[in-house]
């Protein structure tokens, strides 16, 4: 906008001036008074008039100068304005910009994660492919028991990536009913058989009649990364106990365990502990989806474990949501 241009924007002090010229013109028709007057008044006042439009136009157009550049710098820091309206604007707009940056920052951050998390379940997944492959090389007849392990490993991995994806439309994909827990249970321990007969893995339920108030879809996702989690960090022999106190489900194993100096960490993304970087068998994501699950759900999830002895995962449940 040219000066000229914010000149002419300055109107309503001109109307104003000439509006008060007409009222004292009327004032002193009324009461007789001589017009000189009225004429000296205004020969003396209508270049100040001239004046503060002309500095009030140059003013103005030197603030918007100011808005330019910081336009053109793609910044937008807080300002001292002595105009009460263009600070206000300038505050505002800089709020805005430091919520859009930190969206962004948010943004970039999901997508290395995301990228990240892709990079790695691709390899994840190749240790399955590669197992067949080698079983299908190797032999003429396979074991389908054998080929039923791989296929399950890698409807796991494919569930994780997909429940993965899904976690940021969480909110929308909720349907919270009374369900029974053995319920849930059952077709994780019925779809993970091949392992505990594998591993010859002893099972002990406790779950009893236990009703919970929850997503069962979410839940079961929750459920089945732990409890595989617990057959496959298990050594052939031992033991999985699954019991429910009060309003706590327990899901124990005799496992390896988990290191202390680990456990702080264990539901980051991507982080996947001595355990995973020995057995290379860890995307790291698991145990973040299923605590990131549980917050949604009000369910407190904690892991309490020792190194070679076992580790206990605990789901509590809001008193309300049990029977």
């Amino acid at each position: 906008m040219s000066y000229w241009q914010i000149v002419i924007k300055q109107w309503p002090l001109g109307l104003g001036y000439v509006l008060l010229v007409g009222f004292l013109g009327g004032i002193f028709g009324l009461y007789d008074v001589s017009w000189n007057i009225l004429i000296d008044i205004v020969r003396y006042t209508w270049f100040i008039v001239v004046a503060v439009i002309l500095l009030r136009a140059s003013y103005q157009k030197h603030q918007i100068q100011q808005l330019n550049q910081l336009r053109i710098q793609k910044s937008m820091p807080r300002q001292n304005f002595n105009n009460p309206v263009l600070q206000a604007y300038s505050q505002t707009l800089h709020e805005v910009q430091q919520e859009y940056l930190n969206s962004q920052q948010h943004l970039e951050q999901q997508q290395l994660e995301q990228q990240n998390y892709l990079l790695t379940w691709s390899h994840e997944m190749k240790t399955p492919l590669m197992a067949l492959m080698s079983l299908a090389d190797s032999q003429t007849l396979i074991p389908s028991a054998q080929v039923q392990q791989q296929i399950v490993l890698i409807q796991n991995k494919i569930d994780l990536l997909l429940n993965y994806e899904r976690l940021a439309d969480f909110n929308h994909d909720l349907n919270f009913e009374w369900v029974q827990l053995q319920a849930l249970v059952t077709p994780i321990i019925q779809k993970y058989a091949i392992f505990f007969a594998n591993k010859h893995l002893r099972l002990q339920n406790f779950i009893g009649e236990i009703k919970l108030l929850t997503d069962a879809k979410w839940l079961t996702v929750v459920l089945e990364q732990i409890i595989f989690n617990a057959i496959k960090y298990s050594q052939p022999q031992q033991q999985i106990t699954i019991k429910v106190l009060k309003n706590q489900l327990l899901i124990q194993d005799e496992g390896i365990g988990i290191a202390s100096s680990d456990l702080p960490r264990v539901f980051e993304p991507g982080f996947t502990g001595h355990n995973g970087r020995e057995q290379q068998i860890a995307t790291g994501m698991g145990l973040y989806i299923a605590h990131q699950i549980c917050q949604h759900l009000e369910i407190q999830l904690t892991i309490a474990s020792q190194k070679g002895r076992g580790t206990t995962v605990k789901l509590t449940f809001p008193h309300n949501h049990v029977r």
